[in-house]
């Protein structure tokens, strides 16, 4: 319900936007370039406000990609240890080292 009602306002709103625009129109008030009864600078305000999101938009798509790239990362670091751990109990009992030997 409360969801139908905010729709509702916004679409009274938008609708007395563009009657808004087409009266100072009428008076000459405002320019309309491309005669969609919708005032170039309310164009110009919603194109640079599309701008600004596809811009912010692009930045989000690129950091998710760079937020996965490091979880994968740090997933398979997680899995060595997981492979390694087992070495542990083995160094306390006294036994050899398997695998690689240490660097100097």
């Amino acid at each position: 319900m409360k969801i139908t009602i905010i729709l509702f306002a916004i679409i009274l709103v938008v609708a007395g936007l563009i009657m808004l625009g087409v009266y100072l129109k009428k008076k000459g008030l405002f320019d309309d370039a491309d005669n969609n009864h919708i005032p170039d600078f309310a164009d110009k305000v919603a194109k640079d406000t599309t701008d600004k999101i596809n811009s912010i938009l692009d930045e989000a798509e690129a950091r998710i990609a760079e937020v996965v790239t490091e979880s994968k990362d740090v997933a398979k670091a997680i899995k060595e240890v997981g492979n390694q751990i087992g070495d542990i109990p083995k160094a306390a009992a006294g036994k050899k080292r398997s695998g690689r030997k240490a660097k100097k």
